[in-house]
């Protein structure tokens, strides 16, 4: 969801850094949020109002792996666990290539 910005004269949706509407030519002072009613510049509204936190989205928390973590469920899992998986892959098909180089030649 984006963030839409409207013409309080006009009531007619304007794009986020006009100065004035395109439709009815009335300058803008300030963005009011239509929850609380808070009025301030456009840039200070860009992650939502900075009163009531409307349309706020919320971060991202960090695991303790040190990998982001969504703020819904089913994550494609740990980078750690993944690190690890390759590890334990890379000695086993090393172990395989040792033994099958050791029965080539013979001891």
């Amino acid at each position: 969801m984006r963030l839409r910005y409207f013409c309080e004269h006009c009531g007619k949706e304007v794009p986020r850094n006009s100065q004035r509407c395109p439709h009815c030519g009335k300058f803008f002072s300030s963005v009011q949020c239509p929850r609380c009613g808070h009025q301030g510049e456009g840039r200070t509204f860009e992650a939502g109002c900075p009163s009531c936190g409307y349309l706020r989205f919320p971060q991202p928390t960090v695991s303790r792996f040190g990998g982001q973590r969504g703020t819904r469920g089913g994550g494609s899992g740990s980078p750690a666990l993944y690190r690890i998986l390759g590890i334990v892959l890379t000695l086993a098909l090393l172990g395989i290539l040792a033994l099958l180089f050791l029965r080539g030649t013979g001891r």
